[in-house]
């Protein structure tokens, strides 16, 4: 299915059932990000690592 078929299909949608499907995909994105998480506090390779001045560099300027 196509992106533009799924937009339609969303905008026939009830409240409730827009609901659960943005929960739904909220849900999605959470667990992918939990995983990289995981995928980066188990690294040991120290090559992958960045100190904290780096990370602090980071966070302001990605807006966090």
């Amino acid at each position: 299915m196509q992106l533009d078929e799924l937009q339609r299909e969303a905008e026939r949608l009830t409240p409730e059932e827009r609901r659960k499907l943005i929960g739904f995909l909220v849900s999605i994105d959470i667990r992918r990000d939990r995983m990289e998480l995981s995928r980066r506090l188990d690294d040991q390779d120290s090559q992958s690592w960045i100190n904290l001045k780096e990370a602090e560099r980071r966070l302001k300027t990605d807006g966090v």
